[in-house]
């Protein structure tokens, strides 16, 4: 009898456990993930230009970290620059060099420079102001996207994945676009 009893009471509470599972899981987030600020730095480019955050101002950014002794890095590089070109997207691309520090030595800088002679974009050399952002990078090519801000938003994207590279940034473009910017504004208004 007593088993019948328990029977009664730990069904419903099951079941309510259940139900409350679920609505934590899927209840929605009242707050908001603020982009990540990319990190403070002042590095050379191949051409020996001082570069440092003011790349970024008022450009929707690729940054794309990449080896020398990678061909695929290089070949992503040059087809993202293509496709710049031919869809006239308003955007920079920017190469970060992985294997090149500011501070090697003259000739590994110049094989740099060879391989990079045939690509239009400016590309950085790494120095210890990234080291934190380096640290986080577990593969060459990553693709980070940099909003006209200096933030990193959305999700970097690791190999050689160039549609999925088109893709997502045509999707953070359009989401940091003032259209869309204000839309979710009178959204928020509109659901207060």
């Amino acid at each position: 009898m007593m088993k019948k009893n328990l029977r009664y009471v730990l069904l419903p509470l099951t079941l309510l456990f259940a139900i409350l599972a679920i609505n934590v899981l899927h209840a929605p987030s009242s707050t908001k993930q603020t982009p990540a600020a990319f990190p403070q730095f002042q590095t050379r480019d191949l051409a020996g230009h001082v570069v440092t955050n003011e790349v970024f101002a008022g450009k929707f950014t690729i940054l794309v970290l990449w080896v020398v002794k990678d061909t695929n890095s290089r070949q992503l590089l040059q087809e993202l620059t293509d496709w710049q070109v031919h869809e006239s997207a308003d955007i920079q691309i920017i190469g970060l060099i992985g294997d090149v520090k500011t501070t090697d030595n003259d000739d590994k800088i110049a094989f740099a420079q060879t391989i990079a002679q045939d690509i239009p974009i400016p590309q950085l050399l790494v120095n210890d102001d990234m080291a934190a952002f380096l640290t986080t990078i577990k593969a060459a090519p990553t693709i980070c996207f940099v909003n006209p801000y200096g933030q990193l938003i959305g999700q970097p994207v690791t190999g050689y994945e160039i549609n999925l590279i088109k893709k997502e940034a045509l999707r953070l473009m359009a989401a940091d676009s003032p259209s869309a910017i204000n839309k979710s504004l009178i959204m928020k208004k509109l659901s207060q």
